[in-house]
């Protein structure tokens, strides 16, 4: 009788620690090394872990993203995390594309905003390579198909041509729907309460 009631207890603990991350109330805070660790809510690699931020001028004249991640180990040092897919706060999610990104809607298709910096079209000083004035940062949705993969920038041409033809009924709706450029991120809620990923 112990054996069998060590058994179902094994068994407890392990569905609980494998909610997809679309069906959690609890996200797990750590370092998601890849997609099938993000969609099982099991990241592979927790501690101390920083964000550290980039500013705009840093962005254009270093060529890197917004912001990195980074480790603190015990005595306080920080490492930059290298090759990893995602990551979790313990409340957000966040992807790894251009830096870290927060994922505003999680289902069988995930939003999400990048923060792109724009060349800037002012006057280049070639003696030290200087801009006479900067670009703000331009915002770009994206989706992530939890699924397979696959990022597609939030367009009406992509939500109709790859997203959209799933659901025959949803498709023609957007097809009859005259506003459907601004509300291109209520599509993708739609489609994900409509449609559930089996993962």
């Amino acid at each position: 009788m112990k054996w069998l009631s060590g058994i179902l207890i094994l068994f407890t603990v392990n569905s609980k620690a494998q909610v997809p991350v679309i069906d959690t109330q609890h996200p797990q805070k750590g370092i998601y090394r890849t997609i099938e660790e993000f969609r099982n809510n099991t990241p592979s690699e927790q501690g101390d872990l920083v964000i550290k931020t980039r500013s705009t001028a840093a962005q254009i004249y270093l060529l890197t993203n917004k912001n990195e991640l980074r480790l603190r180990d015990a005595s306080g040092a920080e490492h930059k995390v290298k090759n990893y897919w995602g990551y979790c706060d313990g409340n957000n999610f966040y992807i790894r594309d251009y830096g870290l990104n927060k994922l505003l809607e999680i289902g069988y298709y995930c939003i999400y905003e990048v923060q792109t910096v724009q060349p800037s079209r002012g006057y280049l000083n070639s003696t030290d390579m200087s801009l006479a004035q900067f670009n703000p940062p331009v915002p770009l949705k994206k989706v992530l198909n939890i699924v397979t993969g696959e990022k597609f920038d939030l367009t009406a041409y992509n939500l109709k041509k790859y997203i959209l033809p799933q659901d025959s009924a949803l498709l023609e709706e957007f097809r009859t729907d005259r506003s459907k450029r601004s509300s291109l991120d209520y599509y993708i809620v739609r489609f994900n309460q409509r449609n559930k990923p089996a993962i």
